[in-house]
C-alpha cells in the first residue's frame, strides 16, 4: 500500500500530525507533505516540506505544489488528509485519481452555521465535500463523533483518535543552547504557570493576561505561541495598560524548546471558548504533554476537560482563573502526585496502535 498524506500543518509544532504520519508508516509505504518553517531537524526522504506564507497566495501555492506532486506519484493508492486546508488540494487530486482510497482526519468541528467570515464557511463547504467522499472518516474524541454522525447524515461515527500525545527531545537537542536562548524567560524565583495558546482572545487569554494582575508577583506566566497580529496587540497593550510585570510573551517554539520550557514550570493552562461547536467539545492534547512532565493543570469548563481533570484529580476546571490558580497552588503536592501518577498511564503508542487496527481492519489489510 503507497500512501500520500498531506497537511497543510507546521510539522514542526504539530503532535497530532506527526503521530499520523507515524500511523500512516505502519499502514504502508509513506510520502508526506507538510508545511515548514525550516526548523524540521529529522527530515526524512520521504518528507516534503512547502514553505509558504500565511495568507491566500501562500496557500494557493501550497495547494498546487501538493496537486502536482500528488499527480505525479503515480504508485499512490490512499490519500491521507489532515485538517481542513489540506482538504481542497485532496478534491482536485480526486478529480484526477477517483480510485483512491480517502482517509480523512476532520480533527477539528467547524459548522458552517456557527463560522462567522467567509472564509471559513467556504471550507466548511468544501471539508464537507470531501467528507462525502472519503472511504474512513477520523475525528478526536467521542463527544465530536457522535455529532458529526448526526450532522452530516453519516451511517455510522467517525473512527475516534484521541489527541494522546507526549513532548520529546530530538537527538540533536542540546540542553546548553536550549537554556541559553530561554533562559531569561525563567531566571526569578516564581510559581510558574504555562499556557501554549498563544495570544488568541477567542481562548480568554486576555482574561487570564487580567488574572495575573490580581496574583501576586509570587506567580508568573509565559504566554507561548503565536496569534493574530491583532490578538498580539490587544494582549500586548493590555498587559502595559494595566501595569502587569508577571508575564512573559514568548511566540511560537519548536518540541525542543518547548519540552525544556514546560519542565521550569510549575502549572499548565488549557484554555478554550465554549462559544462554538469546535471549541465546546474541544479535543485538547494539551493537557497530555503538561501531565506528561509532572504539571497539573488548570482548565476552562468544557464538558471533556471537566470530565478528564475530575476523573483523575490532575487539576481544576474553573473559567474563573485566579480561583483554580489559587486551589491548585493551595494543594500543589496532591495535585501533581496526580499529574504524575496519570502521566504513566499515557500510552503514545497503544494509541496509534488501536487506530491502526482499526484502520487495518476495515481496509482488509
Amino acid at each position: 500500500m503507497n500512501i500520500l498524506l498531506i497537511s497543510y500543518r507546521f510539522y514542526e509544532y504539530d503532535g497530532r500530525l506527526r503521530e499520523l504520519i507515524n500511523i500512516s508508516k505502519t499502514l504502508g509505504s509513506t510520502i508526506y507533505i507538510t508545511r515548514s518553517n525550516g526548523n524540521v531537524l529529522d527530515k526524512e526522504e520521504s518528507h516534503i516540506l512547502i514553505s509558504t506564507k500565511d495568507g491566500f497566495w501562500g496557500y494557493i501555492k501550497f495547494v498546487f505544489k501538493t496537486v502536482n506532486l500528488a499527480l505525479q506519484n503515480k504508485d499512490m493508492n490512499v490519500l491521507f488528509v489532515d485538517d481542513r486546508r489540506a482538504v481542497l488540494p485532496a478534491l482536485i487530486i480526486k478529480l484526477f485519481r477517483n480510485s483512491l482510497t480517502v482517509i480523512q482526519d476532520v480533527r477539528e468541528l467547524w459548522i458552517a452555521e456557527e463560522v462567522k467570515h467567509l472564509r471559513g464557511k467556504i471550507g466548511c463547504f468544501f471539508e464537507k465535500k470531501l467528507i462525502k467522499q472519503a472511504d474512513f472518516l477520523i475525528c478526536a474524541n467521542s463527544y465530536r463523533a457522535k455529532i458529526m454522525k448526526e450532522y452530516y447524515s453519516l451511517s455510522e461515527e467517525p473512527l475516534v483518535y484521541e489527541n494522546i500525545r507526549i513532548l520529546s527531545f530530538s537527538k540533536e537537542h542540546s540542553e546548553i543552547e536550549t537554556h541559553n536562548k530561554l533562559s531569561k524567560y525563567i531566571e526569578r524565583e516564581a510559581f510558574r504557570i504555562i499556557v501554549t495558546s498563544g495570544c488568541d482572545i477567542s481562548r480568554t487569554t486576555d482574561k487570564l493576561v487580567l488574572a495575573m494582575k490580581d496574583l501576586s508577583n509570587e506567580f508568573e506566566l509565559l504566554i507561548v505561541g503565536g496569534g493574530s497580529k491583532e490578538d498580539e496587540k490587544i494582549i500586548t497593550e493590555l498587559i502595559e495598560k494595566n501595569e502587569i510585570n508577571n508575564i512573559k510573551l514568548i511566540g511560537r517554539l519548536g518540541e525542543n524548546e518547548l519540552k525544556y520550557l514546560i519542565q521550569k514550570c510549575d502549572l499548565g493552562v488549557v484554555n478554550y471558548n465554549q462559544i462554538d461547536t469546535n471549541n465546546k467539545y474541544c479535543a485538547s492534547g494539551k493537557i497530555y504533554e503538561f501531565t506528561n512532565e509532572g504539571l497539573p493543570v488548570v482548565t476552562t469548563e468544557n464538558i471533556p476537560l471537566i470530565e478528564m481533570v475530575n476523573q483523575f484529580g490532575i487539576g481544576v476546571a474553573d473559567d474563573n482563573y485566579v480561583n483554580g490558580i489559587l486551589i491548585i497552588k493551595e494543594n500543589y503536592e496532591e495535585y501533581k502526585k496526580n499529574a504524575c501518577l496519570f502521566s504513566q498511564k499515557i500510552d503514545v503508542k497503544n494509541n496509534n496502535f488501536k487506530l491502526a487496527c482499526k484502520i487495518k481492519e476495515l481496509l482488509k489489510i
